[in-house]
C-alpha cells in the first residue's frame, strides 16, 4: 500500500477486508522447507516493502499473531526471523543434480539429509493430489477382457492368448471337456502383459 504525505511517499502492507490471515498450517502433512519458507518470506517481504519504522512494527506484529494462530513454535519464529539478516536469497547450488520424490512425513526428511550429503537437490511431491482423487482417464478394464493374458490350468497346460481371456477360456474348457482334466477359471489368470 502506498500512501502520500505532502511529497513523501511511503510504502506498507496491503491485505484486502477479506484476508483471513491464514498461512500454511504448521501441524499439517507438509515438508518442513515449506513451512521455514513461509516465515522467511512473509518476514523478509517486512524490510523489502515497509519505508517506515512504524509500518514494520505494526506488520511484524501482525505476522507473529499470524504465525501463531498458524500453530508456529515461538522457537522456530524466533530461529528464522533472526537469522533472515544473515541468510543468502539462494542457497542452492545450480549445478547440483535434483531428485524429486514423494513426500511421506518423518521419513522423507531424513532421506532428503542423506541426499544432500552426496551432494543431490532435494524437491518433494505429494502422493496424492486433488486431481489423481477426481481424474480417471481410463475405464477399468474387466478380467475377462483383457488380451495378451498368460493363462494356467494347474496341468501342463499354459498358454498365452491374443484373443480376449474370456473367449480362449471358453474355447480351453471345451478342449479340457474332452480330455477329461479339471479346469478352475479362478486359478487360470497367471500373468498380464500391459
Amino acid at each position: 500500500m502506498v500512501t502520500r504525505s505532502g511529497a513523501i511517499l511511503t510504502t506498507a502492507v496491503y491485505r484486502n477486508d477479506t484476508h483471513t490471515n491464514r498461512l500454511l498450517v504448521y501441524n499439517s502433512c507438509h515438508p518442513a522447507a515449506p513451512k521455514r519458507s513461509v516465515v522467511k518470506t512473509l518476514w523478509s517481504r517486512i524490510e523489502k516493502v515497509c519505508s517506515t519504522d512504524d509500518s514494520r512494527r505494526t506488520e511484524r506484529s501482525h505476522l507473529k499473531k499470524g504465525f501463531r494462530d498458524n500453530g508456529y513454535p515461538n522457537s522456530m519464529v524466533k530461529r528464522w526471523t533472526a537469522r533472515q539478516t544473515n541468510v543468502k536469497i539462494d542457497d542452492r547450488r545450480p549445478d547440483a543434480p535434483r531428485v524429486t520424490v514423494p513426500y511421506l512425513k518423518g521419513a522423507s526428511e531424513v532421506e532428503a539429509r542423506l541426499l544432500r550429503k552426496h551432494g543431490l537437490e532435494v524437491a518433494h511431491k505429494p502422493r496424492n493430489t486433488l486431481h489423481g482423487a477426481l481424474t480417471k482417464v481410463k475405464d477399468t478394464e474387466s478380467q475377462s477382457d483383457r488380451i495378451g493374458v498368460v493363462y494356467d490350468c494347474e496341468t501342463h497346460c499354459v498358454g498365452e492368448t491374443g484373443k480376449r481371456l474370456a473367449t480362449r477360456l471358453k474355447e480351453h474348457q471345451r478342449a479340457v471337456g474332452r480330455r477329461g482334466h479339471e479346469f478352475s477359471y479362478s486359478k487360470a489368470l497367471r500373468g498380464y502383459k500391459s
